[in-house]
């Protein structure tokens, strides 16, 4: 029995042996026919998986410092190289150049939905983020009309949570971790213009049960959300999160209660022949995108509902996130306070804060741009090889001779580290500097919205409500001091990065 077993054993590991050589040298032909060259490789310690880097990014990532390791990586093997993961070709890169080819120029040949299906399916179902082809086609024409030039250009909604926001705020020079405050403002408004009802987190006296446990609901699943990435290769072997799918049953359900209401609160408006904002007290947003998806398909709640999730995932901590690093960087940075100031004290008292005019304010945007550059809240993106595709740069002793990438490939585009790269933005590139940025003409070189046809679609609305943050901010306050004795930005991801020990600011009006 025992031999029998030692037998079966031996033969398992030669015939993996065989086809892992097999495999190389198939790789290799159609590498020379293609006329690609090697690509520069990571000198991983263990060549068949590539558990000793995974290991390496763990340790970084609970230190805080994952971007800082894949900088590591690139000032040693240069701006693309190749690694393994879980024994897959798994592809790093910063250059500006491949990132267009992948997102843009040969975007028909790689996907999300391989990376992101799997994983993240459960929780957010068929949608923007993780689908391809004509269901990716049909989201995004779904959502594109919501986010129009008419909802960006209407303020009054935000403005509405942004005054009970500035109420927590001290106005003595007393110590407060902003962060939590500025997460909670847009999770606010984010809800009320996604779902047309706000979680009332500024808010207690009213915030609702349903509210506040559908918010803290959410926050588990996207933990359980980044366990499955992290274990989304062996997931064959460590099996099914009964309790993580039974969370986002629980998610569904909530959500699916709110689209009832819609459904139900549509039909009686139609039947009463009167405007839903007579029968209930209206929203500050005039379009809400839970009513408009009801509108289009009253008779498809799945559908709705895989949309709501794919939009309330991407929106719910990016701007709260983005808007608190702007006043870290800004607390650190007194001169750049002092020309924000400048600029808003020159607008005029009846000049209303609309799309069009925050888009004039030339400093208030650079510092905008120039805090994405430095601490974006999503840092790279992942693209599956669909067909087989060769791209320019990466392969040979130089490293600027084209790659072959084979269906199954994944390919990481690590923005985070392009828009530090000094050969781009010079030796001061890690340092905050919003005037560089009134000067910088938009390319691929600076994408902090994506590119190509996956570029976000609320961009506009996400410029807009930073830039009306950031004016009011300085209306309100007359300076902003750094009060952590940290100086340093240390990175915490759940799905998004924001400040692990938070943005601790003291703000005065004096």
């Amino acid at each position: 029995m025992a031999n029998t077993f030692f037998t079966l054993f031996l033969s398992s590991i030669v015939l993996s042996l065989i086809y892992w050589l097999w495999t190389k040298v198939l790789i290799w032909s159609a590498r020379s026919k293609a006329g690609c060259s090697s690509p520069v490789k990571y000198k991983h310690l263990d060549p068949i998986f590539g558990f000793d880097l995974l290991t390496k990014k763990i340790k970084y990532t609970k230190a805080g410092k994952l971007l800082a390791l894949d900088e590591e990586l690139f000032a040693e093997y240069g701006k693309t190289l190749h690694t393994l993961f879980f024994g897959r070709n798994h592809w790093m890169t910063m250059d500006p150049l491949m990132i267009q080819t992948v997102a843009a120029t040969h975007a028909d040949k790689f996907g999300s939905a391989p990376s992101n299906r799997k994983p993240a399916g459960p929780l957010l179902g068929d949608g923007a983020f993780t689908t391809d082809g004509h269901i990716w086609k049909r989201s995004r024409e779904l959502l594109q009309p919501v986010f129009s030039w008419s909802q960006v250009s209407q303020l009054s909604g935000l403005e509405t949570h942004l005054k009970r926001f500035l109420e927590r705020i001290p106005r003595d020079g007393s110590t407060i971790d902003i962060q939590p405050l500025t997460q909670g403002l847009f999770l606010d408004s984010s809800m009320e213009f996604i779902f047309g009802k706000s979680s009332g987190s500024l808010s207690p006296s009213e915030q609702t049960i349903e509210a506040k446990q559908f918010s803290e609901d959410f926050d588990e699943g996207l933990r359980g959300m980044r366990k499955n990435y992290m274990t989304d290769k062996i997931s064959w072997l460590v099996g099914p999160d009964k309790k993580w799918l039974a969370q986002c049953a629980k998610i569904h359900a909530t959500l699916e209660g709110y689209i009832d209401e819609e459904i139900e609160l549509q039909k009686r408006s139609k039947m009463l022949g009167q405007s839903i904002d007579t029968i209930e007290e209206p929203s500050a947003y005039k379009h809400i995108l839970l009513r408009e998806l009801v509108k289009k398909y009253p008779d498809n709640k799945t559908l709705i509902r895989n949309e709501l999730m794919n939009v309330f995932f991407a929106a719910r901590d990016s701007v709260g996130t983005v808007t608190s690093s702007m006043l870290f960087l800004l607390a650190r940075s007194p001169e750049s306070w002092e020309k924000v100031r400048k600029e808003v004290a020159a607008i005029a008292p009846e000049q209303e804060l609309t799309f069009e005019f925050l888009k004039t304010l030339k400093y208030v945007q650079a510092v905008i741009d120039e805090t994405l550059r430095l601490i974006h809240p999503v840092d790279r993106a992942w693209r599956t090889c669909l067909s087989t595709c060769i791209l320019p740069r990466g392969g040979g002793n130089s490293g600027n001779d084209p790659i072959l990438l084979q269906p199954g490939d994944q390919i990481e585009l690590l923005y985070g580290c392009m828009h530090k790269d000094k050969d781009i933005w010079g030796d001061d590139a890690s340092e905050f500097n919003p005037d560089r940025m009134v000067r910088f003409k938009h390319s691929w070189k600076f994408i902090p919205f994506s590119g190509g046809r996956r570029t976000c679609p609320a961009q506009q609305n996400a410029y807009t409500d930073m830039a009306y943050f950031l004016v009011r901010m300085a209306q309100e306050f007359k300076t902003i001091q750094n009060r952590d004795d940290c100086l340093e930005y240390v990175e915490e991801y759940v799905m998004t990065k924001s400040s692990r020990n938070g943005v601790k600011v003291a703000l005065s009006v004096e």
